[in-house]
């Protein structure tokens, strides 16, 4: 971790989007939440394109260790953080392969399978952010809002993807209550930036990277304004349409993929 490495940015940027997405689509199926009835019918679709990114996200954290096989050679010790992450991250992968599979018999998937995605991903998030929090001799991570910061991206980034699939495959008049849904999800991730700007200032020292500056300024032009002013227009009717969500989306991924960059640099140098 004495280095920027972009694998770390790919594998947890993917790992957030696919434990936030599970999160959010499962919890609101938990509750019977009628603007995501619609969308069952995408269920399949929604299950392949996670394992797909889970799959991408699992390759990036074996390649940033330098040579593959070593990721295999952590197993070796279970109790390891790398171990850790990639024993929770099968475990979602096979939740999301039951789910795919039921959805491409036709059969509903059960609530229950939906509650156990929802306990791995969350368990998912807390090992990838603990990897940072006990990591020795980078202050600026080993703290419990780098466990909040972890949390709050991947909820924002779920709420993106669900958006967007609501909008796609959803009734029509159901976009109001997931705008509002991805607005709360960009608020929040508001809070909790601030909060892990507040840590960095006060908790471990005053002093502001110029280049962080600049990308930290974009990151929330971009991936923290933008969205939460296209999905406020969204739910107060303003806006509509496909490409709605697909703009939400797209500045979500911008600004976490920035957003982590700048994690990993303050990482480094603070």
């Amino acid at each position: 971790m004495a280095e920027l490495n972009f694998s770390l940015v790919i594998f947890t940027l993917l790992i957030g989007l696919c434990t936030g997405t599970f999160l959010i689509y499962g919890l609101g199926r938990l509750r019977n939440n009628s603007a995501l009835a619609a969308v069952e019918k995408s269920s399949l679709l929604l299950m392949v394109v996670l394992l797909i990114c889970l799959g991408v996200a699992l390759l990036a954290s074996a390649t940033h260790l330098g040579k593959p096989f070593r990721f295999m050679n952590a197993f070796h010790n279970p109790g390891s953080m790398i171990a850790q992450e990639g024993l929770w991250s099968m475990a979602l992968g096979v939740t999301l392969l039951i789910a795919a599979l039921m959805a491409f018999k036709g059969k509903i998937i059960p609530k229950g399978l939906y509650l156990v995605g929802s306990l791995v991903s969350c368990g998912l998030l807390l090992v990838c952010s603990m990897v940072y929090v006990k990591a020795v001799g980078f202050p600026a991570w080993s703290s419990g809002v780098t466990i909040i910061y972890y949390f709050g991206s991947a909820i924002l980034l779920g709420a993106a993807v669900v958006f967007l699939f609501s909008m796609l495959h959803g009734e029509e008049g159901t976009e109001k209550n997931l705008a509002f849904t991805a607005l709360t999800a960009v608020f929040l991730q508001m809070i909790v930036s601030v909060a892990f700007f507040v840590h960095l200032k006060f908790g471990v020292m005053d002093v502001t990277l110029p280049t962080t500056l600049g990308m930290d300024l974009l990151r929330w032009g971009i991936g923290l304004i933008a969205p939460a002013v296209i999905a406020y227009l969204t739910w107060s009717g303003k806006l509509k349409g496909k490409s709605v969500a697909w703009s939400f989306l797209a500045c979500v991924l911008v600004g976490e993929a920035i957003s982590r960059v700048i994690f990993f640099m303050q990482g480094i140098h603070l």
